[in-house]
């Protein structure tokens, strides 16, 4: 068969963050563990690492939380921006003072959309932190902004790896 299918989205798995000081990873053992949400690929975590807990989400709550983003509404110009923007941070700087005023606006307005997404992602798949119920607004208390906002992505990364089938479905 070479259609996959997902035989449930009602999966929960704790994961950690890396960026968390009770977490040691070095960056080899970062990228896989963010591949394969297994804490024996991190170095050590200690008992006081934060836990999150995070569901698998459908093909539906992954389209409301897109939806709710702005779908509908984002900047195609953006989109396409944001697809060529280049990886280094000099080559990206350089990009982006280029761009037109228009192109620039509309790259800004793409990437305020995908930090939108993800917030409405975890928003859907956010279950609990350390076992008791929590909510997207906790993780907008995270301090310093750096914290946050890698906390966010690894989440979101997390999020998508357990919703979206791999080769070997589910």
């Amino acid at each position: 068969m070479a259609i996959r299918f997902v035989t449930s989205s009602n999966f929960e798995i704790d994961v950690v963050v890396t960026c968390d000081d009770e977490v040691e990873a070095n960056d080899e053992q970062r990228s896989l563990y963010l591949s394969s949400g297994d804490l024996n690929d991190l170095e050590s975590v200690s008992d006081e690492a934060t836990r999150f807990t995070i569901k698998a989400l459908s093909p539906a709550e992954r389209e409301r939380a897109e939806v709710q983003a702005g779908a509908y509404t984002r900047s195609e110009l953006g989109r396409l921006l944001w697809l060529q923007a280049p990886t280094g941070l000099e080559d990206r700087a350089r990009w982006h003072h280029e761009l037109h005023d228009d192109e620039r606006q509309a790259y800004s307005e793409y990437t305020a959309y995908i930090n939108r997404v993800y917030i409405e992602m975890i928003r859907e798949s956010l279950q609990a932190i350390d076992g008791e119920s929590a909510t997207v607004d906790q993780l907008e208390m995270i301090r310093p902004d750096s914290v946050r906002t890698e906390t966010i992505s690894e989440l979101v990364l997390h999020v998508q790896r357990i919703s979206l089938l791999d080769s070997s479905g589910k």
